[in-house]
């Protein structure tokens, strides 16, 4: 019997291990975002996209932060904001951050639900119109 914690990975699309059984369902989401580096108070904008459970990509004009950075990141979408700690778990083309949510608050993981939750149902939507 196993007694290890996992934590769930994610990867980046495109990439040859873009699923594993652990992966969470991704759904398309666009979000203007903030990450703020824990450690040098660095800060970089960009746009959330790619949203699941466990976390999100961000995309970014300037190079993202490093793998394994810890950051605190604040998405907004339609003035509604949600406030995390988060690790980049990779950094693709200098352009591109695949991030992990940590551990949340009941109320932001309700905001994160609710984007997930209208998310999935536009898919359902345009996947039934078909």
């Amino acid at each position: 019997m196993y007694s290890e914690t996992y934590r769930v990975r994610e990867t980046p699309l495109g990439s040859s291990d873009t699923f594993t059984p652990t992966r969470r369902p991704r759904y398309p989401f666009v979000a203007t975002v903030k990450a703020t580096d824990v450690v040098s108070g660095m800060q970089l904008v960009g746009l959330a996209t790619d949203l699941s459970e466990g976390g999100c990509r961000m995309s970014t004009r300037k190079g993202p932060f490093s793998e394994g950075t810890q950051i605190r990141l604040e998405i907004t979408k339609n003035d509604v904001s949600l406030i995390t700690n988060a690790t980049v778990v990779y950094n693709l083309k200098d352009q591109f951050m695949g991030i992990c949510f940590e551990e949340m608050p009941p109320e932001q993981g309700a905001i994160l639900a609710g984007w997930i939750k209208a998310a999935a149902a536009l898919v359902n939507a345009l996947l039934t119109a078909r």
